[in-house]
């Protein structure tokens, strides 16, 4: 078992590796606290936004307005404006901008002297919600306010319709039920659509530094010569640091698996209305899908490894690839075409699916995990017969 010899030969030289350790647990760690702070940043905002002041010029024109605005929560604050500024819109609006920019108010409602008149005549009247759309902390806040002045505009029109003798339904034809048949496990597939991401990272992320350090940091320390001399099939060799590699890349996916499951069951994600429902079914199926990550990543990573000419451009190759596992979680946002069988057999991309599948409650067909489980241990193989030939070449020997 000339494999096994080499796979504990890495494993020890990997255990007294910095970057190797470094690899393997810089994503379990910061996985898990970037998806816990993003949900509560998510809930917070959320939470806010029910939580309104109102910054408002020209509150006594419009008390009815007003009013209906305090009944539905939101805190009125008069803004006082230089007298100057008042009489003149556009120096109104200017002293408004200067305030929202300096961060004096996050927005402003402006009602002109003239609402009640118009509102008594039935006519439109415009107010002026000001705002900084490039704040997102309180666009939530935005979207309230307008969406309550929408609201008064509604209950105001249909008052104006039966004041004359006209049913309001006259102007609605049409109600759009909306029905939503999702369950609460279905909707978090939106907001949990990320973890998959991580989960794919981390099999490209734990692996990478006993690959790299057993394929080009040996070419380096012209440690491999004195490897290969050993009457033994260069395939042995390849196969024992591929599975070292890929001991290590399981590890981290575990790691960051687990972290992020825990990190989600510390978020109130019924908030946000969904649930988080994981058990021991899904955690398998989750096992599944993404153990054979670990292994298609590992074996491209000793490939590039001996490819590339030193260590150095081995990091940059390695640093390309690490854009790879987010492709599938992009492709998923822009995708309207829905699933598709060629899917399965493209790297990633399956198991990005069927694991949204598994987080968002969904059973994943036997046949798409089948399809791409043998499809990522089929392109394993062959990134592990091609760093096989390349390790019978001198020239990549002796370069």
């Amino acid at each position: 078992m000339a494999w096994l010899v080499v796979l504990m030969k890495e494993l020890k030289d990997a255990s007294r590796d910095r970057r190797a350790i470094v690899s393997l647990m810089i994503l379990p760690i910061i996985g898990p606290l970037l998806i816990y702070y993003m949900f509560n940043m998510i809930i917070d905002i959320g939470e806010r936004a029910l939580d309104v002041d109102l910054p408002v010029v020209g509150a006594e024109h419009a008390p009815d307005l007003v009013d209906y605005l305090r009944q539905a929560g939101v805190g009125i604050v008069g803004v006082e404006v230089p007298e100057s500024a008042s009489a003149d819109v556009l120096a109104l609006e200017t002293e408004l901008r200067g305030r929202i920019t300096s961060r004096e108010h996050d927005f402003v409602l402006v009602i002109p002297a003239d609402f009640s008149q118009h509102v008594a005549e039935s006519e439109t009247v415009n107010v002026e919600l000001l705002f900084d759309s490039s704040r997102t902390a309180s666009n939530a806040k935005v979207g309230r306010v307008q969406g309550l002045i929408d609201g008064w505009a509604r209950e105001t029109t249909a008052l104006r319709l039966m004041i004359r003798g006209i049913d309001p339904a006259l102007i609605r034809p049409v109600v759009i039920g909306r029905i939503d048949v999702a369950t609460s496990q279905a909707r978090a597939q939106a907001v949990l659509s990320m973890i998959p991401m991580f989960v794919i990272m981390a099999a490209f992320m734990s692996g990478v530094g006993i690959a790299v350090d057993a394929t080009a940091g040996e070419r380096e320390r012209k440690s491999l010569e004195p490897l290969l001399v050993n009457p033994v099939q260069c395939s042995r060799f390849v196969i024992g640091k591929w599975v070292a590699a890929a001991l290590f890349s399981i590890t981290g996916l575990l790691l960051v698996m687990m972290g992020n499951l825990y990190a989600m069951s510390m978020v109130p994600l019924e908030q946000l209305g969904v649930s988080f429902l994981i058990g021991p079914k899904e955690i398998l199926g989750m096992l599944l899908v993404t153990v054979p990550v670990a292994f298609f990543a590992t074996s491209l990573q000793i490939f590039v490894g001996l490819f590339a000419k030193s260590f150095k451009d081995a990091q940059v190759y390695i640093g390309l690839m690490s854009f790879l596992p987010m492709l599938p979680y992009f492709y998923n946002l822009m995708n309207t075409e829905g699933r598709e069988l060629w899917m399965s057999f493209v790297p990633m991309l399956g198991q990005n699916m069927l694991l949204t599948d598994v987080l968002s409650g969904r059973p994943p067909a036997l046949l798409d995990m089948a399809l791409a489980v043998v499809a990522l241990l089929f392109w394993s193989l062959v990134f592990i017969m091609l760093a096989t030939r390349m390790l019978k070449r001198e020239r990549i020997i002796f370069s």
